[in-house]
């Protein structure tokens, strides 16, 4: 199938989307239904040590450079069409087609927008902040995660976990604990690319999350920037992201109903306030906000460490 053409409606600029903490490229399949309509270009690859990679070590490096290359448009395959229409429903007995992450319809060297969740806030940051060129906006979902004590706590309680239940029943208690969506079938697609995925690669990857400003505290990325939390979040409070907001020198939205992972809790209202965000970039001029909006938050003076979530983690 080839692509639709761009509808006005739809921004012209592609997407570059990157997985939450041990979910891979096919857990974008739900929300790609919604944010591709009318013919948008997206993509979604595999970080190192998730989904087609798994055998791969985890570097934070290595994810950034996967980001960089497809926002580059440094891989091309074949036809154009639909990635929605080739990762959905797919059967439990059925090998799992995770063709989303071959560039969709995409411009070559146009900057794009950058969306990641939990994992993949961490590489879309360190990614606007390394390749700015690259990037026309910065959307962070699900971010930050806890700093100091918490995670120091958080990284010890998943690796003892991981040690005395397995992959396959932590993967099993994560989504149940973490997922708010009822659909069996989203809840599936992280369940079984979190059970695909070594503990080591969990361990390294969750590491390097929960130290995210370690090296360098938050400051503007560069590019317009959006922190985007599920209404319900139990990992991220709305302090937490209302204040990473004003460090970045951005603005900040919710997506009702969602909860961690937002794009998988409420794919639909999650591409309603992504798609607000990104035409009011396309607008340039600005406007009346859509149906949910952002909220700016004025610029703030960076802390020496990561802002701590007002709600407690799971």
């Amino acid at each position: 199938m080839t692509a639709t053409a761009m509808s006005p409606a739809t921004s012209a600029t592609s997407l570059l989307l990157l997985h939450t903490w041990g979910g891979d490229a096919r857990t974008w399949a739900p929300a790609l239904r919604f944010l591709c309509a009318g013919g948008r270009a997206a993509e979604a690859p595999d970080l190192p040590g998730h989904g087609e990679r798994a055998a791969e070590p985890f570097t934070l490096a290595g994810a950034v450079e996967t980001a960089a290359a497809r926002a580059a448009g440094a891989v091309r395959d074949g036809p154009a069409d639909n990635p929605a229409d080739r990762l959905v429903d797919v059967p439990e007995n059925r090998p799992v087609n995770r063709t989303v992450n071959r560039l969709v319809n995409r411009p070559v060297d146009r900057p794009v927008d950058v969306v990641g969740s939990g994992l993949g806030a961490l590489v879309a940051l360190a990614l606007a902040r390394q390749r700015p060129g690259a990037v026309r906006s910065l959307t962070l979902v699900g971010f930050p995660p806890a700093g100091g004590p918490a995670a120091a706590g958080r990284l010890a309680e998943t690796e003892e976990r991981l040690r005395r239940a397995g992959t396959a029943a932590f993967a099993r208690g994560y989504v149940e604990g973490t997922l708010r969506g009822p659909d069996p079938a989203r809840r599936e697609l992280l369940r079984r690319a979190m059970t695909a995925t070594r503990p080591r690669t969990l361990l390294d990857s969750l590491r390097a999350t929960l130290g995210w400003a370690d090296d360098e505290p938050p400051r503007p990325p560069g590019p317009p920037c959006l922190v985007l939390r599920g209404a319900h979040d139990e990992r991220v409070g709305a302090e937490a992201a209302r204040t990473l907001a004003g460090q970045l020198g951005g603005t900040y939205a919710v997506v009702p109903g969602a909860g961690h992972v937002a794009y998988l809790d409420e794919p639909e209202a999650f591409a309603a306030v992504l798609g607000d965000f990104h035409h009011g970039l396309d607008r340039a001029a600005g406007g009346p906000a859509g149906r949910y909006g952002t909220e700016h938050v004025p610029p703030m003076r960076h802390s020496s460490g990561p802002p701590t979530p007002t709600l407690p983690e799971r």
